[in-house]
């Protein structure tokens, strides 16, 4: 009888195991987010969002090479289109009043001074004040010539100052372009 009392209390030990066991994955399945369907969004929904990171990052993949090919532009581009001295830009300008016909009765340049702060690094500004005369063809000539130059110059500002009889146009021109810091 000994024997029949330890087994039934085995069987009853036994049998609330179970049931506290059926218990606990009775809540894990009912549980919000635990069934298969659940997971099949949440796993699709991961997938998504990795595509649409992917897509985003795309971009920033080859950066680096990107960024060194970038500053060897930036390099090439100042060593072509920005002069190292100030009488590279004078005498340019002059070369282009004489090739496109117009006459310059003025040209006033004006540096930044040194406690200017450039936002280009090793660049300092100069801003130039002309005015030119001339027939309206030679003077479009001069600034198209100015436009599409070798070097910088960024047209700023263009004053009609009058016409003078007939064809002749009088223009105030305000431009700027850059000088190597040495």
């Amino acid at each position: 009888m000994h024997n029949l009392a330890r087994s039934k209390k085995r069987f009853i030990t036994i049998v609330v195991i179970l049931g506290g066991l059926s218990l606990v994955l009775l809540v894990y399945l009912l549980w919000p987010g635990t069934s298969t369907a659940s997971k099949l969004a949440q796993e699709d929904n991961l997938r998504q969002e990795e595509k649409d990171l992917n897509k985003q990052v795309a971009p920033l993949r080859h950066i680096e090479q990107t960024l060194a090919q970038t500053r060897l532009d930036v390099k090439k581009f100042y060593e072509q289109k920005v002069p190292s001295q100030f009488s590279q830009i004078s005498l340019h300008l002059v070369k282009l009043v004489q090739e496109t016909g117009v006459n310059a009765q003025s040209i006033h340049y004006n540096q930044e001074r040194g406690d200017q702060k450039s936002e280009l690094p090793d660049v300092q500004r100069i801003n130039i004040d002309t005015n030119v005369t001339g027939d309206y063809a030679k003077v479009a000539r001069f600034i198209n010539a100015l436009e599409q130059d070798k070097f910088v110059f960024i047209i700023d500002q263009i004053t009609l100052n009058g016409s003078e009889g007939g064809n002749l146009v009088s223009l105030q021109i305000k431009f700027e372009t850059f000088l190597k810091q040495t």
